[in-house]
């Protein structure tokens, strides 16, 4: 449970020490269910994007659905003290949060989904990668053996994926590196900040990041705001649902779990949500979930297991 904080709290810099690893430690197990929760809301999120996307441009649902978390989220803000550090701090992974998210809508326009989740789930490699260069040591080879698991279970789970040399390419790789600094920055900062400060800053970033390339695509192609304003209350629903539970609740979540595990295990946890992609489009789009498919999500749900039972910390 979330600790309150009051006006009058001390914010300190120092990072708690991270306790003696054992077999499935309790702080472990409550952080990966947190974003096994976040990788279920953000499965249903891709469907209700996929549907949203019919009546409004992509960059106007982003900017939407992060604005929403300031509008609720502000008020907590005025009532504690963060020290401009800090908020350098949040912003900054919040812009992370928003250009990885722009980039893969970017990615999307030129290259199909499947293909786009694949490349984006380079992350999974990324992470424990460039951690280790940050240490200056090597990685892992039990966080890349398990990691490169993980990321063949995403390419069973996907299926017949198929590069092509296109721009949506390019973009979905730039997804996947910015996704990297914006693991391991939530990482960092969210043992410095309240879990609930932090959700509302980043968002902040985020929904500054993306409202200044809504506008510069606007100011070329000014119909991407077409139809503004003649939504249905259909639509307007999905934006409320993305805003609020997919954005707010989610986000929250994330920093949250991630405040208890390390980032190569965040970056795994979050490769479940091709599964909970899959499964969401099999119950609500009738699409097929075949045996192969579930190989693949058995290989990214084992390989979780093992990271999470590894016996020492990466980062």
């Amino acid at each position: 449970m979330m600790t309150q904080l009051s006006p009058a709290k001390e914010w300190t810099h120092e990072t708690p020490p991270v306790p003696k690893r054992g077999w499935f430690r309790r702080r472990d197990i409550w952080g990966l269910l947190a974003l096994g929760l976040v990788t279920a809301i953000w499965g249903y999120c891709n469907i209700l994007i996929r549907q949203t996307e019919a009546v409004m441009a992509p960059s106007v649902l982003l900017v939407l659905r992060y604005a929403l978390v300031p509008v609720f989220g502000w008020p907590w803000l005025l009532r504690t003290k963060i020290p401009l550090q800090l908020w350098l701090k949040g912003l900054g992974v919040g812009m992370f949060l928003g250009t990885a998210t722009w980039a893969q809508a970017m990615g999307m326009e030129t290259v199909t989904v499947d293909q786009v989740a694949f490349i984006t789930a380079l992350y999974v490699i990324m992470v424990p990668v460039a951690i280790a260069v940050m240490k200056r040591r090597r990685p892992s080879w039990l966080v890349l053996a398990v990691a490169l698991t993980s990321l063949l279970g995403v390419a069973i789970l996907i299926g017949n994926f198929t590069l092509h040399l296109a721009m949506g390419t390019l973009w979905s790789f730039v997804a996947a590196v910015l996704a990297t600094g914006q693991i391991i920055a939530t990482a960092k900062v969210s043992r410095l900040m309240g879990t609930l400060e932090l959700t509302v800053v980043e968002t902040i970033g985020a929904t500054l990041t993306l409202a200044l390339g809504l506008a510069l695509q606007a100011a070329y192609h000014p119909d991407v705001l077409r139809g503004f304003g003649d939504w249905s209350w259909v639509t307007w629903g999905r934006l409320g649902f993305l805003g609020l539970l997919g954005t707010l609740v989610a986000c929250w979540l994330q920093i949250w779990g991630q405040s208890k595990i390390s980032a190569s295990e965040a970056a795994l946890a979050f490769n479940v949500e091709p599964v909970w992609t899959a499964v969401f489009a099999w119950s609500i789009l009738r699409q097929t979930l075949g045996w192969v498919q579930m190989t693949g999500a058995l290989l990214i749900l084992g390989s979780i297991t093992v990271l999470a039972r590894k016996p020492d910390q990466d980062d």
